[in-house]
Formats: C-alpha cells, structure tokens, sequence
C-alpha cells in the first residue's frame, strides 16, 4: 500500500526537481552571457589605459567592477541556500519519522527502511543549518556582511 503512494509521488518529486534544475541552470547561463556580453561591449568602447583608469575611479566603474564577479561567491546567497537545503532536508526527514510513527498498517521492515532514511535526511538537514550558522557568524566577524543586513550588491545594469 505505501509503494502505492509513494513511488508516484517520488516520481513527480524528481522530475518536478529535474525540470527545476534544467530551467534554473539555463536562465543562469543567459544571464551570465548576457552580462560578459554588455561588459565585453563596455570595455571595447574604452580606448586607452588613461581612459579606463578614470572610467574604474568613479562610482559607475565602481559598480563595474563588483559587477564583473559572480554572485554565486556572495555570502549572503551560499548561506541562505544553507539554510534553504537544511530546512527542507530536516522537514522531511521529520515528516518521514512522522509517517512511519502513525501508519500502524505497514509492515516494520517498511517502517525501519523509513526510519533510516528519515534519520539520514533529518542528519543531513541539521548538518546543513549548522554550517549556514557557522558561515553566518565567521562572514560577520570577517566583516563580509553588511552590519544592517542590508545588500551591498548593485546591479551592473545600474553602472550606466
């Protein structure tokens, strides 16, 4: 009876997270392109050394400059998606436990199969929070975030 219900939705779980992946992956890829694009065009319309040293001594080329590394590096994002995987993990991790605590019709084999993968997710999902709490506290103290909590990130589109 669980097979009946869980090996569909398993199912859709995945192909709901591999369509995910495949369509956040490419929206990535064409953000990134277009941005090496407009700084490639930007850099090309500078003409000499003296030209861009003062073009990278004013606010916009400031900005430029920020823009041209990868937003993957920020802290603020590594450790929200920490905490993002953490929780989920955990939630289900619980929420297996909870299944096999209150379905009295399923054989124990079942149960104890689901106990131990409820136990390795929950692991995996606390392991994940305490790194996002340790990355938190070491970028704070390494002065990485903003003291208000505030972004520090402006978009390059903005540069101009």
């Amino acid at each position: 009876m669980a097979e009946d219900i869980l090996i569909p939705l398993g199912g859709m779980v995945l192909s709901g997270w591999i369509i995910y992946t495949i369509v956040a992956g490419i929206q990535n890829w064409y953000q990134r392109r277009t941005q090496a694009m407009f700084q490639s065009k930007m850099l090309d319309k500078i003409g000499s050394v003296n030209e861009l040293g003062t073009f990278l001594n004013t606010d916009s080329g400031n900005r430029f400059l920020k823009g041209l590394t990868s937003d993957i590096a920020s802290p603020q994002i590594r450790i929200l998606r920490g905490v993002q995987s953490g929780v989920v993990l955990a939630s289900l991790g619980l929420g297996l436990y909870i299944y096999g605590w209150f379905s009295p019709a399923v054989p124990a084999e079942v149960i104890n199969t689901t106990n131990a993968i409820a136990t390795i997710l929950f692991a995996l999902g606390v392991g994940f929070l305490v790194a996002a709490t340790l990355s938190y506290r070491l970028s704070k103290q390494m002065g990485l975030l903003a003291a208000d909590g505030a972004g520090t990130r402006e978009s390059t589109t903005t540069a101009l």
